[in-house]
């Protein structure tokens, strides 16, 4: 319906039909609205094949406004179905070549960009503005259900099922669990000189019924979904293990078994250790943490260094980044780093804080990677 458009899409599709833009949004709807009843009675006289754009109608309407001052359409359009609504604000090349200079003129200015030049500039100018709005909402289209996907995460038999799984698997498998270990590895790798920060899944699943196992991988930069698939099924709990440690090894270079021991090794990737505790029973370290008078002495870094250091030791933004990688440290939904990783991640910081005190730019890609 007319009243759904937003007001500088009601006052396009005014323009483009020669009739009054002025006024506020009920005026401009009741216009529209009165334009699109013209049309339809007017396409019911014109030739079918035509679809109601026929250049006869066109011109008798212009006639009859200038004449008479009937408000009549300027151009006959057909009345859109309700499919095509969804579209109306978008105006497309077709229908802006149609349109005077004025009419151009007009409609540029009002989406706030130049006016001047040839009908041909004009006419280019309008239709790329109109892909860029159509991209944006489909960017944002996509946004929203990711951000929805977050919340849907599912929780089954201790550990979390990664967020992307397809439902028929979330609704009848969980993630494998063999003398009390998980099988649910997230590895990241992060390479400042490369320009490399990304992810990669690894999870053994069993069925409810316990006679079906698969392994699912899922891949790709921090912050995205991915690429994503699923091995199997197998019918052994043992050879589902087997693919599962192989593909953990092939990534990290470390033995699934000794993860406890994990080392890390250059353009390889990270394990990130989860705690599967419920919120609150976690236990803190015996490590001693350092008192209040350390953590504020001054700093004797440059101001700005300074600034960048206290922005990348941003719990909340570190938070923020393991929700980006599909983990909510706060609320659980889908699991939790270990206290050791997070004291392990502060090392490398401090680290790094050394370093840069020092300029060696070697060591802190080395660091960083």
């Amino acid at each position: 319906m007319a009243s759904k458009l937003k007001v500088d899409a009601l006052r396009g599709e005014l323009s483009i039909r020669g009739l009054d833009t002025s006024g506020t949004k009920p005026i401009l709807v009741k216009r529209f609205e009165a334009a699109l009843q013209a049309e339809e009675k007017n396409k019911k006289v014109v030739d079918p094949d035509e679809d109601g754009v026929g250049n006869s109608i066109s011109d008798s309407g212009r006639k009859r406004k200038r004449g008479t001052g009937d408000p009549g359409p300027q151009s006959t359009v057909a009345n859109p179905s309700s499919d095509d609504r969804k579209d109306e604000e978008r105006i497309d090349e077709e229908r802006l070549r149609k349109c005077t200079v004025a009419e151009l003129r007009t409609l540029a200015a009002q989406r706030g960009v130049s006016a001047s030049g040839t009908k041909m500039e004009l006419v280019k100018r309008l239709s790329k503005v109109a892909e860029i709005s159509e991209e944006n909402a489909k960017e944002e289209e996509a946004e929203q259900i990711q951000e929805e996907k977050l919340v849907t995460a599912t929780k089954k038999g201790g550990a979390v099922l990664d967020q992307w799984l397809p439902e028929y698997i979330k609704s009848s498998f969980h993630v494998l669990n063999h003398g009390g270990d998980f099988y649910d590895a997230i590895l990241n790798q992060t390479n400042v000189g490369d320009n490399n920060n990304k992810f990669y899944v690894i999870q053994a699943l069993e069925s409810d019924d316990g006679k079906k196992f698969m392994i699912y991988n899922r891949w790709g930069r921090v912050g995205i979904r991915g690429q994503e698939k699923l091995h199997g099924p197998y019918t052994s709990r043992e050879s589902a293990i087997n693919e599962f440690e192989s593909k953990f090894f092939l990534k990290t270079k470390n033995h699934w078994s000794r993860k406890k021991d994990f080392v890390c090794y250059p353009k390889c990737y990270t394990w990130l250790e989860m705690d599967y505790s419920e919120a609150g029973k976690e236990q803190m370290p015996d490590k001693t943490i350092k008192s209040d008078d350390t953590l504020l002495q001054e700093t004797k870094l440059e101001a700005r260094v300074a600034k960048f250091i206290s922005l990348i030791c941003n719990i909340s933004m570190m938070k923020q980044q393991m929700l980006e990688i599909g983990y909510n440290a706060e609320k659980l939904p889908l699991g939790k780093l270990s206290q050791s990783t997070i004291l392990k991640g502060y090392d490398v910081l401090r680290r790094i804080s050394d370093v840069i005190e020092q300029a060696d730019r070697k060591r802190l890609e080395e660091l960083s990677g």
